[in-house]
């Protein structure tokens, strides 16, 4: 069942603490039974960068228009595609998905910087410059792909519990679910089961 996001109370929205690369990848929630794209329209959009402002630096600019968030969503499944090859062990990568990730980040000029104000830990910056939506969407494929070259994108695995689109990355290797909340829902279910069964053998 296809399902409006803005619909959705913003408590449930599949935000689970991961990286801004995982988050985006699972703002499309396909679930069994609905169809939830938090990137479905510009006005979605603005609320799912809104409510994910702890991961990014990124804002939505004002007045996205259609044809963005279309290119937007189809960076997104493009990452989710990746990342989902690279959980699955596949021994060859996208190259369709790839080139539409180079294709969003050449949208709009860009820069790296260093910044020193910590001579303890010098960080980089990334900047892009041009028409906003053009710079929103080069910003967004730029940081899919610089995570997706990284060794983080190696630990990113599928929720094992059925019907669970979500991905998460791995970072002990005794997790199996991406929330505690997936976790309780799949020992509830042993649990219903097996007293299911004992009922059956009684």
């Amino acid at each position: 069942m296809r399902v409006d996001p803005a619909t959705i109370p913003v408590p449930e929205m599949p935000l689970i603490g991961e990286t801004f690369a995982v988050e985006l990848a699972n703002s499309r929630y396909l679930g069994e039974h609905e169809d939830v794209d938090f990137l479905e329209h510009p006005e979605a959009v603005a609320i799912w960068f809104e409510n994910s402002a702890h991961l990014s630096d990124l804002a939505v600019p004002p007045g996205l228009d259609a044809a963005a968030a279309a290119a937007l969503r189809e960076t997104r499944d493009a990452t989710r595609l990746l990342l989902t090859q690279l959980a699955d062990g596949s021994p060859t990568l996208s190259e369709a998905a790839a080139e539409v990730l180079h294709r969003a980040s050449g949208h709009a000029p860009g820069h790296v910087s260093l910044n020193v104000d910590d001579p303890r830990h010098p960080t980089w910056e990334l900047h892009h410059e041009g028409d906003p939506d053009d710079v929103f969407l080069a910003s967004v494929a730029t940081r899919c792909i610089v995570f997706l070259a990284g060794e983080e994108a190696t630990r990113v695995r599928r929720c094992v519990r059925p019907g669970c689109p979500l991905l998460f990355t791995q970072h002990h290797r005794t997790r199996r679910y991406c929330s505690e909340y997936c976790a309780r829902k799949e020992r509830q279910a042993r649990y219903y089961q097996a007293t299911k069964q004992r009922r059956g053998t009684t």
